[in-house]
């Protein structure tokens, strides 16, 4: 998830960084100060996702020292590995590199950020990162792919893995401006605002009316006749935005992450209504969950709610689209919220791998045919308790609303 805007942070004895730029991976978060020319990090540290030449865990923003002075345009970040292109088109890697995600030739992790030195003489546009593989457009719209390759998701006709980024032929003369990634699928535009899938499908996640993979990017024709101005990749669904302001969404909908009142899976896109048929400016996928933003300043979410990620102060799936009440220019709580009042958490606490992402039993919930939406099971020992946090499902209000965080110089 990629925000980007302006906000501030809390440096240490007060001094403020203004904030360009937020993203957010499955464990970890990626902050960027355009003024500074510093990149910040924290969350978890295993396999060097942080950039700090090591893989401890931080619990605080903290600088990356090798990236400092660089003017960043764009930063994204997948599962365990994270890219940032500067200014000049560079494209430096690093984290977890399995599958060769990082696009170095090479398949051990990088625990500090290191340029991708394939894209020598070739300036990039944008970098989007899945869950173990990478896609990239360049200044002049080809389309590249690297990493895991087992579903077809680099768009390069087959299902072999890449260590170096490699350009996607198929597309020949059609100039790319945007690519987004998913868990396993890949979505891109081109100039002319036509929307392309690749990859995975076993959801329906392509939207090609099927649900077998795609191992080359193939037209989306159930949106030709709109211009899209926006995608965005869950982890087994997509969303598309179109330059009117209308949102279509498809694939994986077990808990209503698609928002068309159902929990039945879609390979083809379908429209997500909004009351009175508010315009979006903005879409956001979680892991099994979505959020969206009005022109009129209204921010909506649906899908998975069992760890509270939808912000409605309560933990039910939604099938379709609730307002935030707290975050919305029409909502009535919308006020200064106040900030968390839990003591700080005095050094560090080790938690393992096996205990960090924890899902929720599925079926300690059943759908509520009264209220449309998964509720808890009740139990002799009282109301089950759920996660707190999910993977790929944390921190999407970020690409609203961002409070002060202390960075560390």
């Amino acid at each position: 998830m990629f925000y980007s805007g302006q906000c501030h942070m809390l440096l240490g004895k007060g001094r403020r960084w203004a904030i360009r730029s937020l993203t957010c991976g499955a464990d970890h978060t990626i902050a960027y100060s355009e003024i500074e020319s510093q990149v910040f990090s924290w969350g978890w540290g295993d396999f060097g996702r942080l950039g700090h030449g090591n893989s401890s865990d931080l619990f605080r923003p903290h600088p990356i020292k090798i990236l400092q002075g660089l003017i960043i345009k764009q930063i994204a970040c997948g599962d365990s590995h994270c890219l940032a292109v500067t200014i000049d088109g560079q494209v430096r890697s690093w984290g977890r590199n399995q599958n060769g995600q990082l696009g170095l030739g090479k398949t051990e992790d990088s625990l500090f950020p290191q340029v991708v030195q394939a894209f020598e003489g070739i300036s990039v546009k944008m970098v989007a990162a899945g869950a173990e593989h990478t896609a990239a457009i360049t200044e002049d719209g080809e389309l590249y792919g690297w990493g895991w390759g087992s579903y077809g998701n680099l768009g390069l006709g087959d299902r072999e893995d890449r260590l170096v980024p490699s350009k996607v032929s198929s597309l020949e003369g059609e100039k790319m401006v945007q690519v987004a990634c998913g868990w396993r699928h890949t979505i891109c535009v081109s100039c002319t605002g036509c929307l392309y899938t690749y990859g995975w499908s076993k959801y329906g996640q392509l939207g090609q009316g099927d649900f077998e993979d795609h191992l080359k990017p193939h037209k989306l024709e159930a949106l030709s006749d709109h211009y899209v101005s926006q995608i965005s990749g869950g982890w087994r669904h997509t969303m598309a935005l179109t330059s009117n302001g209308i949102l279509y969404g498809w694939g994986w909908n077990k808990f209503g992450q698609v928002g068309v009142g159902d929990n039945s899976d879609h390979c083809s896109p379908v429209q997500v209504k909004f009351p009175n048929n508010q315009r979006i400016t903005q879409v956001a996928c979680g892991w099994r969950h979505t959020i969206a933003l009005t022109v009129t300043k209204n921010v909506f979410s649906w899908g998975r709610g069992t760890s509270g990620q939808l912000g409605h102060g309560e933990i039910v799936d939604r099938y379709i689209p609730k307002i935030i009440e707290a975050l919305s220019s029409d909502g009535s709580q919308c006020e200064k919220l106040e900030s968390s009042t839990a003591t700080p958490i005095s050094g560090k606490i080790w938690v393992s791998p096996s205990e960090r992402c924890i899902v929720p039993d599925e079926n300690l919930y059943q759908y509520c045919t009264d209220t449309g939406t998964m509720v808890p099971v009740y139990t002799g020992s009282g109301l089950v308790p759920c996660s707190v946090l999910l993977c790929y499902s944390s921190c999407l209000a970020l690409a609203f609303m961002v409070s002060a965080v202390s960075l560390v110089p």
